[in-house]
C-alpha cells in the first residue's frame, strides 16, 4: 500500500511541477492561473504534488496555461505532436483556416525562449506561421516569424533560421512592407557570405526572394546583381530546384528590363526544373509568374495564360495560400480584359479583392489596378478612376513606386480621353514623383533663373504599359 501511495505521490509531484513550470512561464500568479474557478490555495497544493487534480481541473488549468492536457500529465510532446500532424495535414490539404484553428490554442507559448526549449514546439510554430499565411493573416504571421527568428538565433546548432527567415521576408513583402523584407533577407545573406550553394539547403530560394523584394521596390540593379550572381552559382553546383529558382526571378526582370523573350524561355525552364518539385507550393506559384509573362509578350498571348492559369487553379488553391489564389483571380482579369470580356475581369478582380485580407497590400493594389481597368472598359469611368487612384496610392505605400507610377500612367491616358488635360496634367507629376524623377518649373522662377537644360518636363508615354499585376 506504501508503494501505491508513493507512486501517487511521484505522479502528482511530476504534475505540479509542469503546472508551476508553465504557470511562470505564462507569467501568472496561483490566484491569476485558479482563475475563480478554483481556490489559489489548491493551486499551490497541487503544485507541490499534496493534491491530485481531477479532470475537470486539469481541462481548465490547460485552458488557462493555453496549453493540451497532456502536457499537463504526461509527456509533454505527446499531444503536441498529434495536434501538428493533423494541422500540417490541413495546411497541405489546402484548409489553413483549419490548421489555425487547431495551433491557435497554443499561440501564447509561442515565444522565442520556449521555441528555442523545444524543437516540437518551434515546429508547430512554424506550422501556425505557415497557416496564418495560408490564410491571408500576414501581420499575424509575420508576429509568430519573428519570435522563431529570435529563436533560432538563441539555439543555432539545433533550430532551422533559413526557412524562416524566407517566409519572413515573403510575408513582410507581400503585407506591403518591402523595406523590412529586403533588411531581414540581406542580413540572412550576410551571415551566409562565404558558403557553397550546395552547403545550405534554401539558400537559392532565399536569394530568390531577397531579389524580388529589390525588385517590387524597383531596384532592378541589386536584384540583376543577386540573380546574376545565383544564376552563375546554381548553373555550376545547384539543384535542379535551386537552378528553377534562379531562373524565375530572372524571368520576371527580364521581362521589366523589356526583354519579354527571354523572360519567356526563362520561366518555361524554371517550370521544367521544378515540375518534380517536392514544394507544392512552388509547381503552383510559378504557374501564375508563367501567366504574367505570357501577358508581358508582344502581343500579350492572353489566351495561352488564361489556360495556364484555368488548368493550374485547382492546385494553387490547394497549396499556394490566399494571396497566390487573389493574384491568379487578378492575372484572370488581366487576361479576359484582354481577350474583349471586361464583364468576366471585373468578376474575377471583385473576387480576387473579397478573399484579400486588407493586410496584403501589393495584392490588393494590383486587384484594384484590374478592377479599375474593366470598369473603364465598360464605360464607368468614375468607378474605375477611382479604383485606379486607390491601387496607385496603395502601391506608393507598399514601397513599390515603379509599379506606382504605371498605375499613374495609365490615368493619364484615362484623363487624355475624358477630355481633362489638367488631371492628365497631374497624374504624369504623380508618376514622376512615384518614379522618382523629380520635374523642375517650365516656367522661370521667381528668381527669374530658367530651369537648367534638359531638365524639363518629360514626354510622359502614348500608351501604359500597365502595373506588374499578378507576379506571383
Amino acid at each position: 500500500m506504501r508503494d501505491a501511495r508513493r507512486g501517487a505521490n511521484d505522479d502528482g509531484e511530476a504534475v505540479g511541477a509542469r503546472i508551476r513550470s508553465l504557470r511562470l512561464a505564462a507569467g501568472l500568479s496561483q490566484a491569476g492561473l485558479a482563475g475563480g474557478q478554483v481556490d489559489a490555495s489548491y493551486v499551490s497544493l497541487l503544485e507541490t504534488g499534496r493534491r491530485t487534480p481531477t479532470p475537470q481541473v486539469l481541462a481548465h488549468l490547460a485552458g488557462r496555461l493555453g496549453v493540451p492536457v497532456d502536457e499537463l500529465v504526461g509527456d509533454p510532446t505527446a499531444g503536441l505532436t498529434s495536434t501538428l500532424v493533423l494541422a500540417e495535414s490541413a495546411t497541405g490539404l489546402g484548409r489553413p483556416a483549419d490548421a489555425v484553428a487547431l495551433l491557435e490554442p497554443l499561440a501564447a507559448r509561442f515565444v522565442a525562449d520556449r521555441f528555442a526549449a523545444d524543437h516540437v514546439l518551434f515546429r508547430a510554430g512554424e506550422a501556425y506561421a505557415a497557416a496564418l499565411e495560408g490564410s491571408g493573416r500576414l501581420e499575424g504571421a509575420i508576429v509568430v516569424l519573428e519570435q522563431l527568428r529570435a529563436a533560432a538565433d538563441l539555439a543555432p546548432a539545433r533550430l532551422p533560421l533559413l526557412p524562416v527567415v524566407i517566409a519572413l521576408t515573403r510575408c513582410y513583402r507581400d503585407a506591403g512592407d518591402v523595406g523590412r523584407a529586403i533588411d531581414v533577407g540581406e542580413q540572412a545573406l550576410e551571415r551566409l557570405e562565404g558558403y557553397q550553394l550546395g552547403d545550405v539547403e534554401g539558400y537559392a530560394a532565399l536569394v530568390s526572394t531577397v531579389a524580388g523584394a529589390h525588385h517590387e521596390r524597383g531596384d532592378l540593379v541589386r536584384a540583376q546583381q543577386l540573380l546574376d550572381d545565383l544564376v552563375t552559382r546554381a548553373d555550376v553546383e545547384g539543384s535542379s530546384a535551386d537552378r528553377g529558382a534562379a531562373y524565375w526571378n530572372a524571368a520576371l526582370l527580364a521581362v521589366d528590363r523589356g526583354r519579354a523573350g527571354e523572360g519567356l524561355r526563362l520561366v518555361e525552364q524554371a517550370t521544367a526544373l521544378l515540375s518534380d518539385a517536392t514544394d507544392q507550393r512552388w509547381r503552383a506559384r510559378i504557374q501564375v509568374t508563367r501567366s504574367w509573362v505570357l501577358l508581358a509578350q508582344d502581343p500579350p498571348a492572353a489566351a495561352e495564360a488564361r489556360d495556364v492559369l484555368r488548368r493550374a487553379l485547382p492546385a494553387i488553391r490547394q497549396h499556394a495560400g490566399s494571396a497566390t489564389v487573389c493574384s491568379a483571380e487578378t492575372n484572370l482579369a488581366r487576361c479576359e480584359l484582354l481577350l474583349g470580356r471586361p464583364e468576366v475581369a471585373r468578376r474575377h478582380a471583385r473576387s480576387a479583392l473579397r478573399d484579400l485580407e486588407p493586410a496584403s497590400r501589393l495584392e490588393r493594389a494590383r486587384a484594384l489596378a484590374a478592377l479599375g481597368a474593366a470598369s473603364i472598359a465598360l464605360g464607368e469611368t468614375a468607378a474605375g478612376v477611382e479604383s485606379l487612384e486607390a491601387a496607385a496610392d496603395l502601391l506608393a505605400g507598399a514601397q513599390a513606386p515603379l509599379q506606382a507610377a504605371a498605375v499613374w500612367r495609365m490615368l493619364v491616358e484615362v484623363y487624355r480621353d475624358l477630355g481633362d488635360p489638367q488631371r492628365a496634367l497631374d497624374a504624369a507629376d504623380r508618376a514622376l514623383d512615384a518614379a522618382g524623377l523629380r520635374r523642375e518649373p517650365l516656367v522661370p522662377t521667381v528668381s527669374g533663373a530658367a530651369p537648367p537644360a534638359g531638365r524639363g518636363r518629360r514626354a510622359v508615354p502614348s500608351r501604359a504599359s500597365g502595373p506588374a499585376v499578378g507576379r506571383r
